[in-house]
Parts: C-alpha cells; structure tokens; sequence
C-alpha cells in the first residue's frame, strides 16, 4: 500500500534464471502484489520463481505454457491484477534488472499527484547513463520513438522501448488488448491503443542499467515488426480518434493529401510512360499537373501533422 493505493507490479520472465531472484528482491515493501508471468522459459525461470515463492508471501506466479512474447506475458500479468487482486495502480518492472526499483516510489508520486494514467520510464534525460547504453540500442531507441510519436500522438514522450513505469486499473480494463502487438512492438501497440482511450501518458528520468543480461532482441525482425506496427497504428489511431469518434479536420486533410499525392503519382508515371515509349518530352504544363497535386498533397498532410500535435495536450489532459 502507497499513499493508500494498493499496488501490483507485474514482471515478464523469459530466459531470466540468472536475473530475476535479485530483481525481485529489489523491489519495494510498498507493493503488495508481485506478479511474475514466466513465458515459457527455456531454462529454469519457473523453478526459481516458484522457489521465491516459498520465500516471499507477495510473489504470485503466473506460468504461459506457450511462449507470447513480452507482451503477451505483460497483458497475461493485467488480467491477473484486474481479476484477483483490488490494485489501482498496476506496475510494470523488466525481469532482467535493468531498471532501478528504487525509481518507483517517485514515479508512482507523480502517477498520483499529477492524475496520470501511465507513468513511464525514460533513460534519454540522464545524459550520463544514456552514453552507457549500447550505441546500436541509443540509434534503436531514438529512430522508434520518432517514428511512435506519430503513431501514437504522443509527441512529448520519449524513449518508447522502455514501458516500465505505473497503469492505472480503470485505464487498463478501458484498452482493446486486441490491438496490442504481444512482441516486442508492443509498447509501440499499448501507447497507440492508451492514445486511443485519452490516457495521460507523462515521461519520468530513469538511469538504465547494463549488467550480465544477454538481450534476446533480433534487430531485423524486430524493427520491421516495429515498423509495421507504427505504420498500422497510426492509421488506426486516425480511423478511430478522428473518423470513428467524430469527424476531425485532420483526417480531412490527411485523406485529401493522400488522394493528391496518388494523382501527382500517376500523372508523374504517365509522363514517364510517355517520354520513355513515345519518346515524347513532356511540356511544361503537363509537369505542372503533376507537380501541383505533390505541393497540394505535402501542404495538406503537414497542416494535418502540424494540427494533430497541436492537440496533443487537449487530447490527453485530466
């Protein structure tokens, strides 16, 4: 109990036999459930857990016998706060030690004080322990989260990998999981469906930690699964905020700049056809009907872009 919050903190285990008992033992007295969902690990996570277990009256096991991914074994880890415990606020700690628990009691003042929805941990504003962070992992990080800012309206989060932080209960029962991405997109996926539901998303500065762990992150199939999901969230995050749940100027003028683009496209493409098989130089007319619509389609998408993060603190204010 914190401040009179019951608490939960759910830990998603794969492959983490040599880091969860002392990523357990970090965490604070405060927190009256500690959920460790093993997601059908290959090594001995779940005999080290269950011996915890014996150990420690807070810790609940919960064991996937198939593997989801992280957040597969995250959602899996909700469902069990929101069905068997009263918890409001609902934490998220890696099972690898990465993230300093210490941190948790400030970000759940913040969660309370500021009537957020999703507290989350970012590593970019300790300039000295990002510079310890892997350069492959500093490029990673920053290239998603530019790419997840327009995914999910969140303009002024950073470090989008990095889903550790606090949930609130009510906000958590609010979010369609159908649309979450159970990998490792997945906190690109749950921003995009909190931005959905209007949660209130604010960063709090976290160091990272960088110790014996071997990360399991294949970098190809792991980005091209990110980039699909930013791609597929943003769209959804359009049909469902700005068409579905009433018209907005800015699918307006974003399906407009599309549908010029597509015409700029095709007349270009004609053009092309013609100088190449009739070996005919276009006029200077005919490139202008295909220049405009590209002007037209770059104006109307970036007003639509410039209008959409200009609602970002309407959107998301308690």
């Amino acid at each position: 109990m914190y401040r009179k919050l019951e608490t939960a903190v759910v830990i998603p285990c794969y492959n983490e036999e040599k880091m969860i008992t002392q990523t357990i033992k970090k965490l604070p007295k405060y927190i009256d459930h500690v959920i460790a969902v093993n997601d059908a690990s290959t090594d001995d996570t779940i005999g080290v857990l269950n011996k915890l277990k014996k150990q420690n009256n807070r810790l609940i096991v919960v064991d996937n016998k198939t593997n989801q991914g992280v957040g597969g074994a995250l959602i899996a880890g909700y469902n069990y706060a929101i069905e068997h415990t009263k918890a409001t606020a609902i934490g998220i700690v890696a099972g690898d030690d990465q993230f300093d628990s210490t941190y948790l009691e400030a970000m759940l003042d913040d969660f309370i004080d500021q009537s957020a929805d999703y507290v989350k941990a970012s590593r970019f504003f300790h300039r000295e322990a990002f510079k310890t962070m892997p350069k492959y992992r500093q490029f990673g990080n920053i290239f998603i989260s530019l790419l997840t800012k327009f995914s999910t309206g969140y303009y002024s989060i950073t470090d989008i990998t990095n889903g550790c932080g606090w949930l609130r209960r009510d906000i958590i029962e609010k979010v369609d999981f159908s649309i979450v991405e159970k990998r490792y997109d997945y906190e690109t996926s749950m921003l995009t469906a909190l931005s959905i539901v209007n949660a209130k998303v604010i960063d709090h500065a976290v160091p990272a930690h960088y110790g014996d762990e071997k990360s399991t992150i294949k970098l190809i199939p792991t980005a091209w699964r990110n980039l699909k999901a930013v791609w597929k969230g943003f769209w959804r995050r359009i049909y469902y905020k700005y068409v579905l749940y009433g018209f907005h100027p800015v699918a307006l003028f974003l399906f407009t700049g599309m549908f010029f683009f597509i015409i700029s496209l095709l007349i270009a493409g004609f053009l092309l056809c013609v100088k190449l098989f009739a070996h005919q130089s276009p006029t200077a007319g005919s490139v202008m009907l295909a220049v405009l619509p590209f002007v037209l389609s770059v104006q109307l998408v970036l007003t639509a872009l410039t209008i959409d993060v200009s609602n970002e603190s309407n959107n998301f204010k308690k």
